[in-house]
């Protein structure tokens, strides 16, 4: 099956649309292309020929474009377009090159020839992952994310049989020129409105500040786990971890998610929120682009254990100078009393470590407090 370009920028992400070859529009009616998927961790992955190595990148239809790591692309001696990318995101704007990958090969069917991806510096994508697939993978044909099988199916003369799925109350979202990604319309407890569907964030479910505010999900009197997001550029976004009664999207309800909201008055983003791999790898999700909407039937895939810091403890500050940002409600820190603007004793580095470690690890801390210093165990606990 070979692929081709609407529009250079457009395949330049697998997301401002694929258009089949000539030859390929007279392939036979319900032809099926093939291709594995796995389930890495909370990360859906696809392996691709790129040239001419085999690399493993991440399916993220919550991105309008793909990326790839630039100090890779350079080892690959892949064009670079006399163009750049300006992308606005949590954290700041910044600018991006943009890389001619020549023919990007899927499995034994599908060939994409000069793809193009969008470099960026690596370390965030994952394990063994080198960057990211957008959504027009996803978008372009109507096409299957079967997490049960493990298998990305595509049907370049449409799907035709939806029997056994269900319609989700969703539609495809035409962004900055370039691919179409997914919304649905979908609640947290009771709290309506639209989310983009992003198999690229490995949580459950996320509000923007907004959202947070009129949700009531952000309160001080409910247990709550202290984090930032970050992303673009040097910035950080406050926010918080908490845990909702359900999740319902269409006919499909999700129960107890973890949801992290950003601190009202950030900047909003599309829709109120966001629903991650978290939640949407209970389900098998299909594509119908005739109509623009999404399809979905249950994985039955166990759900994932979501993980989250156990302290309560948000630290800042650089080197050995430590003081405590926020601590949360309900927290082992809440109950040892410690407050915000305590100091704590030690380098920041080992401490967010020890911090971050498994159920039932004590933690030694010293911490001044009103100007006195005391010594404590802080054993981390499940809490929410």
């Amino acid at each position: 099956m070979l692929l081709t370009r609407r529009e250079l920028l457009g395949s330049a992400v697998l997301a401002g649309g694929l258009a089949l070859a000539p030859w390929a529009r007279a392939l036979p009616a319900g032809r099926v292309f093939r291709c594995p998927i796995a389930l890495q961790g909370p990360r859906v992955v696809v392996d691709a020929m790129i040239a001419g190595r085999n690399l493993r990148l991440l399916i993220d239809t919550g991105a309008p474009w793909s990326v790839i790591d630039n100090e890779l692309a350079k080892q690959l001696k892949l064009g670079v377009l006399p163009v750049q990318r300006t992308i606005v995101g949590i954290g700041g704007t910044s600018d991006f090159p943009w890389y001619d990958a020549g023919e990007v090969r899927f499995g034994a069917d599908i060939r994409l020839p000069h793809m193009l991806f969008v470099g960026a510096r690596g370390g965030g994508f994952g394990q063994g992952l080198v960057g990211t697939f957008g959504s027009g993978l996803f978008t372009s044909y109507d096409s299957d994310l079967d997490f049960a099988k493990g298998e990305w199916r595509s049907y370049p003369e449409g799907r035709g049989d939806f029997t056994g799925l269900t319609r989700l109350p969703s539609r495809f979202v035409r962004n900055d020129r370039f691919g179409d990604k997914i919304a649905a319309d979908a609640s947290i407890d009771g709290f309506a409105g639209e989310f983009m569907l992003d198999t690229g964030m490995p949580g459950e479910v996320s509000l923007d500040g907004r959202a947070s505010a009129k949700s009531g999900l952000w309160s001080d009197a409910r247990p709550y786990v202290p984090v930032q997001s970050r992303g673009l550029g040097k910035g950080r976004v406050p926010g918080r971890l908490v845990r909702a009664g359900k999740l319902q999207i269409g006919a499909f309800a999700h129960d107890a998610p973890l949801v992290g909201l950003d601190k009202p008055g950030q900047v909003s983003r599309e829709g109120v929120g966001t629903i991650g791999m978290g939640a949407l790898r209970m389900l098998n999700l299909t594509t119908q682009v005739s109509s623009r909407v999404l399809w979905a039937a249950e994985s039955g895939l166990p759900r994932a254990r979501q993980r989250y810091a156990m302290s309560g403890l948000w630290l800042d500050g650089e080197g050995t100078h430590v003081t405590i940002a926020d601590v949360g409600t309900g927290s082992p820190a809440a109950a040892a009393g410690l407050k915000v603007g305590d100091t704590v004793i030690g380098e920041i580095g080992a401490l967010i470590r020890q911090l971050g470690g498994p159920e039932g690890t004590q933690v030694p801390l010293t911490v001044e407090q009103g100007g006195k210093r005391r010594d404590m165990v802080l054993t981390l606990t499940p809490y929410l």
